[in-house]
């Protein structure tokens, strides 16, 4: 009987030890799969962290450049853009683009590169949309080399367009990934600068189905220095107040057509004024009070052989006029 009784306590110890052990696996396994499901929530934070990485507030000078598109200008001709709600809408870490919408539609831009400078704020309305399928901006200072940073941002304006790829002159590719709202910023990888500062660049946009939807062609000599202003036949620069864009108040520059013995500058209303050109083919003509406020109309500049007939000729009008024009 004892031997019975003692071979069953030890088969209900065992069976009991067994027991217990079950239950500490299974506590494992519980505090395991609970870690792994933090695991996945923090994967899963991460992933909404990356989608919702863009949208944080354009900084002060941002806000101010994109604030200046409007400077100098009579209320019918500004552009308004929403400036305090202006916002990151495409970034590379490196490179940031910044925009701001229109109150009547569009948005104007700013580009902010690695050197945290703003590039100049450009803007597109709503009506430009249908011309322009993919808006482009390649910002870049006049000295530059082969080893240059390229940064291309814009807006892909197609509907339809699912993605957007970068053709080098070499047909080598890369993909552009969009931003919010099809913004798009893109840093041209090292070992693309080169051919990128010597060859056209082409940004195509297509669809889900793989169909062009949109093209745009950067010319290979979108960074070369500006060509001297003395290379051009008829070249004018007006003199205005940056408070008011509408008011010229005098007009400067330099004639290099063949020929070219006077300057006449013809007014709307028939009135001819002369303005000799300087030996060295320069000239600068300071504006009567009565007439600083006629150039939002284009008035004519000719430049005049011996015998009175034009050997070049350029339109002259106030700064508000060409970026209404633009508009």
């Amino acid at each position: 009987m004892t031997n019975t009784s003692d071979a069953l306590q030890q088969d209900l110890c065992g069976a009991y030890s067994r027991l217990l052990d079950r239950r500490r696996r299974r506590r494992r396994l519980v505090r395991m799969a609970s870690l792994a499901s933090v695991g996945a929530l923090l994967l899963a934070g991460a992933g909404l962290g990356a989608g919702a990485l863009l949208g944080w507030p354009a900084p002060e000078h941002v806000q101010k450049e994109i604030a200046a598109v409007d400077q100098g200008l009579p209320p019918d001709l500004r552009l308004n853009p929403d400036v305090v709600h202006a916002r990151a809408v495409a970034s590379t870490g490196k490179s940031t683009m910044y925009s701001a919408t229109l109150r009547g539609g569009g948005h104007c831009t700013e580009i902010v590169t690695a050197d945290s400078r703003g590039r100049g704020a450009t803007c597109t309305t709503k009506s430009q949309y249908s011309s322009r399928a993919i808006e482009v901006t390649v910002p870049f200072d006049e000295e530059v080399s082969t080893t240059s940073p390229v940064v291309l941002a814009g807006r892909v304006n197609a509907s339809g367009a699912s993605t957007l790829e970068l053709r080098y002159a070499d047909e080598a590719l890369d993909s552009i990934p969009f931003g919010e709202d099809q913004f798009f910023i893109f840093d041209v990888p090292s070992e693309h600068l080169e051919i990128a500062h010597s060859g056209e660049l082409v940004l195509t946009a297509r669809d889900a189905q793989g169909s062009v939807v949109g093209q745009e062609t950067i010319p290979a000599d979108w960074d070369d220095p500006p060509a001297p202003d003395t290379e051009a036949p008829l070249y004018v620069s007006t003199r205005s107040d940056e408070s008011d864009f509408t008011k010229v108040y005098g007009i400067e520059g330099h004639v290099g057509a063949p020929g070219a013995a006077g300057l006449e500058l013809a007014f709307s209303d028939g009135e001819r004024v002369s303005i000799p050109i300087q030996s060295d083919g320069s000239y600068e003509y300071a504006l009567p009070p009565d007439r600083i406020d006629d150039f939002m109309e284009p008035q004519t500049l000719r430049a005049l052989d011996s015998d009175g007939e034009a050997v070049a000729s350029t339109l002259v009008a106030a700064v508000a006029y060409w970026r209404g024009a633009e508009r």
